[in-house]
Formats: structure tokens, sequence, C-alpha cells
């Protein structure tokens, strides 16, 4: 069970973060887009958040470990996506055995 929370956490965290500051905020002015903000929400939401974490709390500029940031939040999705097709892997194994 512990499991699967952290997992909906995961997947679903960063995307009700970007809904809240949707709404109470103009969140989308941080990417060139709104289309690019959507994608944004869509795949990368972790890298969405450090994105804007960035912009908007150090202008954009990626000096100073603001990049580490951002390449956190980039494996962060990597693994979301990962880890869901790991797991897809372990139950069709385990259905076949």
């Amino acid at each position: 069970m512990p499991g699967c929370l952290v997992a909906i956490l995961l997947l679903f965290g960063p995307r009700v973060l970007l809904v809240c500051a949707w709404l109470l905020t103009d969140w989308y002015v941080a990417f060139e887009s709104r289309l690019v903000a959507l994608l944004g929400f869509f795949v990368a939401p972790w890298t969405s958040v450090a994105w804007m974490y960035v912009f908007f709390h150090h202008h954009g500029n990626l000096g100073g470990g603001y990049a580490l940031l951002l390449v956190a939040g980039a494996i962060l999705d990597l693994s979301t996506y990962g880890g869901s097709h790991a797991a897809q892997r372990r139950r069709r194994d385990m259905a076949s055995s």
C-alpha cells in the first residue's frame, strides 16, 4: 500500500501543483507558449515545476545550481515513466510463470 501511495503522489503531485499555479497565478508566462506549458503538464510535469521555480525565483538564470534542479526534475519525469514500464514487465513476467 505505501508503494501505491508514493506512485500516486509522484504521478499526480506535480500536476496538482501546476493546476493550483494555473488557478492562482500566471504560471504559463514562464514558458514560450501555452502549448509548451500544456505539453509540460502532460509529458514532463516535474521539469515544468522545476522550470517555473527557476524562472520566477532566479529570473530564468540557470547558474548557481539551478541547472541541477532542472536536471533533477527531468530525472524524476524519466524515472516515473521508467518505473511504470518496469512494473508492467514484472506483472507480465509473473502472469506468464
